[in-house]
């Protein structure tokens, strides 16, 4: 580029930026900008991420642009490779950028695949006005370790956590979701239940099956007797069936029984 276009180029730009036009469309220039830049993120959510769930959808997003300019209506093309590295077939493959200098595309990880668990290789290439610009990201896919959660009315959601205060003769629920590697409740599934006062005596044992919606429940009624004052202990626990692989899994919760 001679002096007199790049004296051209760096007024063009300062002109546009200092009226807060903040998009530089393609074609402008006949020459690349120098810094030019394309950057390429993954996203789950609206969330960007570098973790995701078999069966999860996927958005890439390139941004093309040149300092605080963004670039317009230029094509980005994506590649995605899987965890083998064979190519995944987007569709489509390319995208333009819009007004904010972002172009997109999604797709689903494939659920059940021997190719979907480990680490995915994102690429992105565009070219600006005779340069070729190069992204790269990757994001990790794999399975969420199998729980189960007991919890109450009140409190407890997670693994280990309290479930919250409680007065004499009053009724607490018992909830238990055991979750899968794709963090999705399970129906059908046997939980026991065990339930402690706080002089170490059992109150209640029971066994349930989670429902539909993958949740099991059981009621008790705290004694209107002085002496149940203090920390109960829950425990639930059940057997699941991974593959013919089985495994217990155990969760516990307290929750705390006071004067009103």
């Amino acid at each position: 580029m001679n002096s007199k276009k790049e004296v051209l180029v760096a007024s063009v730009l300062a002109i546009s930026l200092a009226l807060g036009l903040g998009t530089i469309s393609y074609g402008l220039f006949p020459e690349t900008p120098p810094a030019a830049k394309l950057d390429v993120f993954s996203e789950k959510d609206g969330v960007r991420s570098s973790s995701f769930l078999p069966a999860d959808l996927v958005f890439l997003e390139a941004q093309l642009s040149y300092r605080n300019a963004s670039i317009a209506g230029t094509p980005v093309t994506f590649e995605v490779r899987t965890p083998n590295g064979t190519e995944f077939p987007l569709q489509p493959t390319t995208a333009t950028t819009d007004s904010f200098g972002t172009a997109n595309v999604t797709f689903r990880i494939p659920w059940p695949s021997d190719f979907s668990l480990g680490i995915w290789q994102i690429s992105a290439a565009s070219e600006v006005y005779g340069q070729t610009l190069n992204a790269a990201t990757n994001f990790e896919c794999e399975l969420m370790p199998l729980v189960v959660d007991v919890f109450t009315q009140k409190d407890g959601n997670g693994q280990n956590t309290p479930g919250g205060y409680f007065a004499l003769n009053e009724t607490v629920v018992l909830y238990v979701e055991v979750h899968d590697g794709l963090n999705q409740t399970v129906p059908n599934q046997l939980i026991s239940f065990a339930v402690k006062d706080p002089n170490g005596t059992g109150l209640a044992y029971e066994a349930r099956e989670t429902n539909p919606s993958g949740i099991a429940n059981m009621t008790i009624r705290i004694p209107p007797v002085n002496s149940f004052l203090g920390t109960f202990e829950v425990y639930a626990r059940t057997v699941y069936n991974d593959k013919h692989n089985y495994i217990v899994l155990l969760d516990t919760l307290t929750f705390i029984v006071r004067q009103d």
